[in-house]
Protein backbone atom coordinates (compact mmCIF):
# COMPACT_ATOMS: atom_id res chain seq x y z
CA UNK A 1 0.00 0.00 0.00
CA UNK A 2 2.74 2.13 0.49
CA UNK A 3 4.13 1.76 -2.84
CA UNK A 4 0.13 3.09 -4.41
CA UNK A 5 0.74 6.37 -1.57
CA UNK A 6 4.51 7.07 -2.93
CA UNK A 7 3.24 6.74 -6.51
CA UNK A 8 0.12 9.47 -6.48
CA UNK A 9 2.46 11.42 -4.35
CA UNK A 10 4.83 11.64 -6.72
CA UNK A 11 2.12 12.68 -9.55
CA UNK A 12 0.84 15.24 -6.40
CA UNK A 13 4.10 16.56 -6.45
CA UNK A 14 5.17 16.84 -9.99
CA UNK A 15 1.44 18.12 -10.87
CA UNK A 16 2.19 21.59 -8.48
CA UNK A 17 5.99 21.81 -9.92
CA UNK A 18 4.48 21.70 -13.71
CA UNK A 19 1.94 24.32 -12.17
CA UNK A 20 4.60 26.60 -10.94
CA UNK A 21 6.76 26.24 -14.68
CA UNK A 22 3.27 26.92 -16.54
CA UNK A 23 3.29 30.30 -14.66
CA UNK A 24 6.78 31.08 -14.99
CA UNK A 25 7.15 30.20 -18.54
CA UNK A 26 6.70 32.70 -21.27
CA UNK A 27 3.17 33.00 -22.33
CA UNK A 28 2.68 32.82 -26.29
CA UNK A 29 4.41 30.70 -28.80
CA UNK A 30 6.24 28.76 -26.19
CA UNK A 31 3.50 27.85 -23.93
CA UNK A 32 2.10 25.49 -25.89
CA UNK A 33 5.83 23.43 -26.13
CA UNK A 34 6.04 23.78 -22.22
CA UNK A 35 2.93 22.55 -21.72
CA UNK A 36 3.60 19.55 -24.32
CA UNK A 37 6.75 18.39 -22.34
CA UNK A 38 5.01 18.47 -19.00
CA UNK A 39 2.39 16.53 -20.54
CA UNK A 40 4.70 13.70 -21.71
CA UNK A 41 6.47 13.14 -18.34
CA UNK A 42 3.28 13.34 -16.76
CA UNK A 43 2.41 10.44 -18.74
CA UNK A 44 5.48 8.37 -17.78
CA UNK A 45 5.24 9.13 -14.63
CA UNK A 46 1.77 7.63 -14.61
CA UNK A 47 2.81 4.84 -16.71
CA UNK A 48 5.82 3.73 -15.15
CA UNK A 49 3.83 1.27 -12.29
CA UNK A 50 2.76 -0.82 -15.47
CA UNK A 51 6.68 -1.64 -16.27
CA UNK A 52 6.25 -4.03 -12.71
CA UNK A 53 3.34 -6.31 -14.42
CA UNK A 54 5.67 -6.52 -17.49
CA UNK A 55 7.74 -9.85 -18.13
CA UNK A 56 10.86 -8.35 -18.57
CA UNK A 57 12.11 -5.32 -16.16
CA UNK A 58 13.54 -2.86 -18.30
CA UNK A 59 14.56 0.70 -17.43
CA UNK A 60 12.76 3.55 -18.52
CA UNK A 61 15.77 4.89 -20.48
CA UNK A 62 15.55 1.48 -22.63
CA UNK A 63 11.90 1.85 -23.64
CA UNK A 64 12.88 4.36 -26.72
CA UNK A 65 15.63 1.95 -28.01
CA UNK A 66 13.81 0.59 -30.62
CA UNK A 67 13.21 3.94 -32.08
CA UNK A 68 16.92 4.72 -32.58
CA UNK A 69 17.59 1.88 -34.06
CA UNK A 70 15.40 2.65 -36.58
CA UNK A 71 16.96 6.40 -37.08
CA UNK A 72 19.83 4.96 -38.47
CA UNK A 73 17.89 3.71 -41.49
CA UNK A 74 16.33 6.94 -41.37
CA UNK A 75 19.90 8.52 -41.23
CA UNK A 76 20.73 6.90 -44.62
CA UNK A 77 18.49 7.71 -46.55
CA UNK A 78 18.22 11.16 -46.04
CA UNK A 79 22.11 10.98 -46.67
CA UNK A 80 21.15 9.56 -49.67
CA UNK A 81 18.38 12.05 -50.16
CA UNK A 82 20.61 15.26 -49.14
CA UNK A 83 23.65 14.00 -51.06
CA UNK A 84 20.99 13.45 -54.82
CA UNK A 85 19.73 16.63 -53.92
CA UNK A 86 23.00 18.85 -53.68
CA UNK A 87 24.72 16.83 -56.91
CA UNK A 88 21.09 18.04 -59.21
CA UNK A 89 21.71 21.99 -57.73
CA UNK A 90 25.19 21.75 -58.30
CA UNK A 91 24.82 20.61 -61.55
CA UNK A 92 22.10 22.89 -62.33
CA UNK A 93 23.87 25.64 -61.14
CA UNK A 94 27.07 24.92 -63.33
CA UNK A 95 25.08 24.13 -66.05
CA UNK A 96 23.81 27.64 -66.08
CA UNK A 97 26.84 29.47 -65.24
CA UNK A 98 28.68 27.69 -68.34
CA UNK A 99 25.60 28.68 -70.76
CA UNK A 100 25.56 32.10 -69.34
CA UNK A 101 29.64 32.25 -70.13
CA UNK A 102 29.56 30.82 -73.23
CA UNK A 103 26.19 32.36 -74.59
CA UNK A 104 27.39 35.76 -74.09
CA UNK A 105 30.42 34.63 -76.30
CA UNK A 106 28.11 33.99 -79.43
CA UNK A 107 28.51 30.08 -78.14
CA UNK A 108 25.60 28.01 -78.27
CA UNK A 109 25.76 25.20 -75.99
CA UNK A 110 24.09 22.14 -76.46
CA UNK A 111 24.68 19.89 -73.86
CA UNK A 112 27.01 20.30 -70.45
CA UNK A 113 28.41 17.61 -67.87
CA UNK A 114 30.75 17.84 -65.13
CA UNK A 115 32.69 15.10 -62.80
CA UNK A 116 33.91 16.74 -59.63
CA UNK A 117 34.73 15.57 -55.79
CA UNK A 118 32.17 14.10 -53.46
CA UNK A 119 32.29 17.39 -51.29
CA UNK A 120 31.77 19.38 -54.43
CA UNK A 121 34.89 21.44 -53.71
CA UNK A 122 36.50 21.17 -56.95
CA UNK A 123 35.19 20.65 -60.58
CA UNK A 124 37.73 17.74 -61.92
CA UNK A 125 36.54 18.25 -66.05
CA UNK A 126 33.82 19.75 -68.10
CA UNK A 127 32.45 17.86 -71.26
CA UNK A 128 30.84 20.15 -73.40
CA UNK A 129 29.12 20.37 -77.09
CA UNK A 130 28.83 23.61 -78.62
CA UNK A 131 28.17 25.30 -81.76
CA UNK A 132 28.66 28.57 -82.88
CA UNK A 133 25.33 31.09 -83.14
CA UNK A 134 26.13 32.38 -86.32
CA UNK A 135 27.63 29.36 -88.19
CA UNK A 136 24.00 27.57 -87.31
CA UNK A 137 21.87 30.30 -88.56
CA UNK A 138 23.91 31.28 -91.79
CA UNK A 139 24.03 30.06 -95.07
CA UNK A 140 26.43 27.32 -95.90
CA UNK A 141 29.24 28.69 -98.40
CA UNK A 142 31.73 25.97 -99.53
CA UNK A 143 35.22 26.93 -99.69
CA UNK A 144 38.02 24.43 -99.91
CA UNK A 145 41.40 25.20 -98.62
CA UNK A 146 44.13 23.02 -98.20
CA UNK A 147 45.02 21.82 -94.57
CA UNK A 148 47.91 20.38 -93.07
CA UNK A 149 46.98 17.61 -90.92
CA UNK A 150 49.60 16.51 -88.00
CA UNK A 151 48.54 12.83 -87.08
CA UNK A 152 50.46 12.99 -83.87
CA UNK A 153 48.20 15.82 -82.59
CA UNK A 154 44.95 16.71 -84.81
CA UNK A 155 44.70 20.67 -84.17
CA UNK A 156 41.52 22.14 -82.16
CA UNK A 157 39.08 24.35 -84.12
CA UNK A 158 38.99 27.73 -82.83
CA UNK A 159 35.96 27.70 -81.53
CA UNK A 160 36.90 24.41 -79.27
CA UNK A 161 40.25 26.87 -77.99
CA UNK A 162 37.92 29.77 -77.54
CA UNK A 163 35.53 27.49 -75.08
CA UNK A 164 38.30 26.07 -73.40
CA UNK A 165 39.81 29.20 -72.53
CA UNK A 166 36.73 30.56 -71.27
CA UNK A 167 35.66 27.65 -69.17
CA UNK A 168 39.72 26.90 -68.07
CA UNK A 169 39.56 30.73 -67.06
CA UNK A 170 36.23 30.47 -65.43
CA UNK A 171 36.66 27.69 -62.78
CA UNK A 172 40.47 27.73 -62.84
CA UNK A 173 40.89 24.13 -64.24
CA UNK A 174 43.77 22.63 -66.83
CA UNK A 175 42.96 22.51 -70.49
CA UNK A 176 43.63 19.00 -70.39
CA UNK A 177 39.98 18.23 -68.15
CA UNK A 178 37.90 20.22 -70.66
CA UNK A 179 36.40 17.81 -73.25
CA UNK A 180 35.05 20.07 -76.35
CA UNK A 181 32.67 18.43 -79.38
CA UNK A 182 31.88 21.05 -81.89
CA UNK A 183 27.97 20.24 -83.28
CA UNK A 184 27.86 21.35 -86.99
Amino acid sequence: MSAFFDYIRNITYYLLFAALVGFIAPSGKYKKFVSLVMGLILLVLMIQPLRSFSITDIPVTDWFTGITSQTHISDYTYTTWRDQSLSTAFEAQLTTQVEGLLRGNNIEVHSVSFTYTEDFSRITSVRVRVSREEEVRRVPFIRIEPIQINKDDPPESPLAEEVKNLISGFYNLPLSHIHVEIVT
